[in-house]
C-alpha cells in the first residue's frame, strides 16, 4: 500500500509540473536513477507486462518481467509490443516487479539495425544548443532525424553497447541525492556528489564522449533547477 501510494504521489507531483504536455526525462536522470539498466530481445508479451531477455549487471543473462509502457499525452510508444523486438530500458524495481523509469516512451528505446536513437529533448536547452550551435537548422534536422519505427526522431544515435557502458560509467562516478524525494533531478533541484577521485572520473569522461555530455547536462540540470 505505501509503495502505491508512494508511485501515484510521484505521478501526480510529475503531472502538475507537465500539464498537457509531456517533457521526457533527461539521459543523465535515466542513466542514474535507474535501478537497472539493460538491452536484450522481447521474448513474450501478454496483456499487462513484457518478458525481456537481457543481462545483469555482473554480465549474466537474466530475463525481467516489465510493465508495458502505458503512454500519456505527447509521448508514445514508437510501435506495438510484439516478440522478436529489441529494446534498451532504464528500469525501476518495485517489489518484483519491474517498470519503465520515465513515465514516457524514452526510458524504452528501440535496437533497430543495432543503433538506437536518444531524442535530443533528452537534454537540456542549453546542451541542445552546444551540439546544434546554428540552431536546429533544415540541414541539422536532415542529418540528426532518424526513422525509427513508424517515428522520426531528432535526436543523436549510438550503439546499445556504448550507450550502455557510457550510462554504467555516468552511474559508477557520480551519486545523485534529491532534494525533494519521488521527484526528478530533470525537473527539480538535486545534489550529485563524486564516488571516485577526480583523476579515476576524468579518465571515465576521456574514454566516453557520452559520457561526458551526460555530465555536463547534470551539471547544467543542477544549476537551473536550484536557483
Amino acid at each position: 500500500m505505501k509503495t502505491v501510494f508512494i508511485t501515484v504521489i510521484g505521478l501526480l507531483f510529475f503531472a502538475s509540473l507537465s500539464g498537457q504536455q509531456y517533457h521526457p526525462l533527461k539521459l543523465f536522470d535515466l542513466a542514474t536513477g535507474a535501478d537497472v539498466v539493460t538491452y536484450g530481445t522481447i521474448m513474450k508479451v501478454d496483456d499487462h507486462f513484457f518478458y525481456l531477455q537481457g543481462f545483469t549487471e555482473e554480465g549474466k543473462p537474466r530475463t525481467y518481467k516489465i510493465e508495458k509502457f502505458i503512454g500519456r499525452s505527447g509521448s508514445y510508444r514508437w510501435e506495438p509490443y510484439a516478440a522478436g523486438q529489441r529494446v534498451f530500458v532504464f528500469l525501476r524495481k518495485t517489489n518484483n516487479m519491474y517498470s519503465i523509469l520515465s513515465p514516457g516512451a524514452e526510458g524504452e528505446l528501440p535496437v533497430i539495425n543495432d543503433s538506437l536513437v536518444v531524442d535530443m529533448q533528452c537534454f537540456t536547452p542549453l546542451i541542445q544548443q552546444r551540439l546544434a550551435p546554428k540552431g536546429f537548422t533544415p540541414e541539422f534536422k536532415k542529418l540528426q532525424t532518424f526513422n525509427v519505427g513508424k517515428k522520426k526522431v531528432l535526436g543523436l544515435r549510438f550503439t546499445p553497447l556504448y550507450l550502455y557502458q557510457s550510462a554504467m560509467a555516468l552511474r559508477d562516478c557520480y551519486q545523485v541525492i534529491l532534494k525533494r524525494p519521488n521527484t526528478f533531478p530533470s525537473f527539480t533541484c538535486f545534489n550529485f556528489f563524486d564516488r571516485y577521485t577526480r583523476e579515476k572520473i576524468d579518465r571515465q569522461k576521456k574514454k566516453s564522449k557520452l559520457m561526458q555530455l551526460m555530465y555536463n547536462d547534470m551539471e547544467e540540470a543542477q544549476m537551473k533547477n536550484c536557483k
